[in-house]
């Protein structure tokens, strides 16, 4: 995208996202058996959870766009490559890591094999956006015709409340359970539907009365306010399977699409220098080996002790564990012919 193209705001959220995903995995241990601050931590993991949401409403804004240049030949032979050759790689430096340090040491050959195909944990994100990738040229179609992308998010909307709330109902919850797997209705309730979203809300940018925009608005933030209040209290047991906070939550839904959408409509109409625009652009083109990068770094930065500011501690470790990705990727972005197609 030319720089005098570049939805800046967009590439603030990208930041603004990332920094939330690197929180999730290194900034979130309280360091304390502070009760109350064990609380503001979990309220803090449901309030960041909509980082992974975001990523993929961006990718579908772009990938989904009629205005440009997705054709399945494109798909194959440059997006896709763009992530295939990163995840091995990466996979490559995570898998010798774990050998080196001796985490895989009870694997057999086969199981570290099995290993580096999995990934590190962080990585399973490039294994959905592939499966998105590969599906864009059929979500085009369908996000080309208004009333069959609104047909669609319809079913994304009533089968995720049915799959994520309704299942749990005594007594019936089976039966729906059931339902839907005999139906095939799980098909719509993926990050599919997050990509789909993504484009329908750009596309209403310029015709989305105040009304709907303020709707979405107080809806978000009333699901935001609830999510954080359900995972502070609720037990432990539920809470360790992300009962409250899981990304395709109908909740989490509801505020990410409300983020999302203020980022399109509001922070758009800001007027942002050149140097900023150029400076946010840096950021965004640094950001995929900066996810890929972190998680290893995580397990070499220490964590700053400061236990009458538990909050600052984990700022400071987010900030150390990004400017360190963040100049990795740089300088790895030098290497010749390499460094930009792996990151």
């Amino acid at each position: 995208m030319s720089e005098n193209k570049r939805q800046t705001e967009l590439d603030i959220l990208r930041l603004l996202a990332t920094l939330a995903v690197i929180m999730i995995h290194g900034g979130l241990n309280p360091l304390t058996d502070n009760l109350m601050i064990k609380y503001m931590y979990r309220g803090m993991h449901a309030a960041i959870v909509w980082c992974v949401p975001v990523f993929f409403m961006i990718s579908g804004r772009f990938f989904l766009d009629p205005e440009r240049d997705v054709s399945a030949k494109k798909i194959l032979t440059v997006y896709l490559p763009h992530i295939i050759v990163p995840f091995l790689v990466w996979s490559g430096v995570y898998t010798a890591y774990g050998l080196i340090s001796g985490s895989y040491s009870h694997l057999s050959t086969f199981g570290v094999i099995a290993e580096f195909i999995h990934g590190p944990y962080h990585l399973w994100f490039l294994y959905s956006l592939a499966g998105l990738y590969l599906l864009t040229p059929i979500l085009r179609k369908a996000a080309a015709d208004g009333k069959t992308l609104a047909y669609f998010l319809i079913m994304f909307a009533a089968v995720n409340v049915v799959t994520q709330y309704l299942i749990y109902v005594p007594k019936i919850g089976g039966m729906i359970s059931d339902f839907i797997e005999r139906t095939g209705l799980r098909a719509v309730t993926g990050y599919m539907g997050y990509f789909m979203l993504g484009y329908f809300l750009y596309s209403k940018k310029d015709n989305m009365s105040k009304k709907t925009e303020t709707a979405i608005y107080v809806i978000g933030i009333l699901m935001l306010i609830a999510t954080i209040a359900a995972e502070c209290f609720i037990s432990e047991e539920l809470r360790k399977t992300d009962f409250v906070k899981q990304y395709m939550k109908p909740n989490v839904i509801l505020y990410s699409a409300a983020i999302y959408t203020f980022f399109v409509m509001k922070m758009s109409k800001i007027h942002y220098s050149e140097r900023t625009r150029k400076v946010f652009a840096v950021f965004t083109e640094c950001g995929f080996g900066v996810y890929c990068i972190h998680a290893i770094l995580n397990e070499f930065v220490p964590t700053p002790v400061i236990k009458s500011l538990p909050f600052i501690t984990s700022l400071l470790r987010v900030a150390c564990l990004y400017a360190l990705s963040l100049a990795l990727t740089w300088l790895i972005r030098k290497i010749p012919f390499v460094g930009k197609k792996i990151t």
